[in-house]
């Protein structure tokens, strides 16, 4: 079968024809419709990390998927051929009790694996064989969007992590409904813009931040959903004296993750999912006023990585939401859908202004049903 691979640590990325995977007892095999490109492929690609399994010179890439069942072993019940699938990322250490109880989310070992990123084949490929409480079902409406469903499940956990902390400001007896709660969005690539639509089904007021016009898909989107847009190419000042109660950082930028900071309001919550460069330089910082603030402010900063089932499975139930409340909008989160054939050009390159690009391994696959 064909496959795109990188061989880590070194950069570069090509299509190969690998052995197809054989069908272990109790598994399901996977014909592959989709996948998502994101941050993390790009940076696989580009060398910054990665691991291929042990023994096996390459790593297939590729951890955002969808995809149809094409065979199921007698052992594997609850799936038939011609069931849409989208499979999860990380395989637990199996020592502590988070991956023993299938939220290798919070695994404390470090020994996990993960598909298309770590130690485990991804999805980057015509099929792949996984095994049923691993593979989310995804209900035939939902095709045209559940290759974001990866992305959708950290958002669906951030936001939690998030919500946790602010549930510290319960109801006061006696005292009138606060108002909806407000958040700002960091970055409006796909997992800001998740988290911009999942915010406004949780009924909170969104501000969604970038450095670009109002032209943009995003804007757009972000528009008829309810939310607010501010371009801060020129610096954070243009947000004006808003704070906020969540903020959900989605850049990776750390002068931008200090700066977040004060954008928080009295007991407000900052969750971290964008992935840093580990290479980036020092910096200045205030640490004396911020720390201060944060202390003086009952302030809090998580950061949230990964996803369990359950978010895989709460992803599903909002983009169900979505799909009924904005149906205009929900098109526009993958910008392009492009052949197998362009992995060099899409891994090759970030496309600044676009929200997501998605790889059809399966001709005439899941596409179609947007037409």
């Amino acid at each position: 079968m064909r496959a795109v691979v990188v061989r880590p640590p070194r950069a570069g990325v090509e299509l190969l024809e690998v052995p197809a995977p054989t069908l272990v007892p109790g598994g399901v095999r996977v014909s592959v419709l989709e996948c998502g490109v994101c941050g993390t492929d790009h940076d696989i690609v580009d060398g910054k990390y990665g691991r291929a399994p042990v023994g096996t010179p390459f790593l297939i890439l590729g951890h955002e998927n969808l995809g149809v069942v094409t065979e199921v072993d007698a052992a594997a019940p609850g799936f038939a051929p011609g069931d849409l699938v989208v499979a999860t990322v990380r395989r637990g250490c199996g020592e502590d009790r988070f991956c023993r109880t299938n939220r290798s989310d919070f695994c404390e070992t470090g020994r996990f694996t993960e598909r298309g990123i770590g130690g485990a084949h991804g999805y980057m490929a015509e099929e792949y064989v996984e095994v049923p409480e691993y593979l989310v079902p995804v209900p035939p409406e939902l095709r045209p969007w559940a290759v974001l469903l990866e992305p959708m499940s950290v958002v669906e956990k951030a936001i939690v992590q998030g919500q946790l902390v602010l549930d510290r400001k319960e109801p006061t007896p006696g005292e009138p409904k606060p108002v909806a709660p407000s958040a700002l969005v960091a970055g409006t690539g796909a997992i800001g813009m998740l988290a911009a639509l999942v915010l406004r089904v949780r009924g909170y007021r969104v501000t969604a931040i970038d450095r670009h016009d109002e032209t943009t898909p995003a804007a757009r989107i972000l528009a008829a959903i309810g939310a607010d847009h501010v371009n801060t190419a020129g610096g954070l000042a243009t947000v004006g004296d808003r704070r906020f109660d969540l903020v959900v950082e989605a850049t990776g930028s750390v002068d931008l993750d200090f700066s977040l900071v004060n954008l928080l309001g009295p007991n407000g919550v900052l969750v971290l999912t964008g992935i840093p460069d580990a290479g980036t330089p020092a910096h200045d910082v205030a640490g004396g006023a911020l720390w201060r603030d944060v202390v003086l402010g009952n302030q809090a900063i998580v950061g949230s990585v990964n996803a369990n089932r359950t978010y895989f499975e709460a992803g599903l139930r909002d983009l169900a939401v979505v799909r009924q409340r904005w149906p205009d909008a929900i098109p526009g989160l993958i910008s392009a859908r492009r052949p197998l054939e362009s992995f060099a050009d899409v891994l090759g390159g970030r496309a600044g202004g676009t929200i997501k690009t998605v790889l059809t391994i399966r001709p005439g696959g899941a596409g179609d049903a947007t037409r």
